[in-house]
């Protein structure tokens, strides 16, 4: 049914890299990251504070 008579098995040599190494090893400035993280964590809590405030012609 099928030509396929190759059955050896390979074993992938390669190294498997983690996220660790990828954020060790490449040109990601952390302290940039880590201010954008901030203002947009910054930027999202005001605008929940705004949206979630109850609104004083209620009462």
């Amino acid at each position: 049914m099928f030509k396929n008579t190759d059955t050896k098995k390979r074993a992938d040599l390669r190294k498997k890299t983690s996220i660790i190494d990828e954020i060790a090893y490449s040109n990601i400035d952390i302290n940039a990251c880590m201010v954008t993280l901030t203002v947009f964590v910054v930027l999202l809590l005001s605008v929940l504070s705004v949206v979630t405030a109850q609104n004083p012609y209620l009462l």
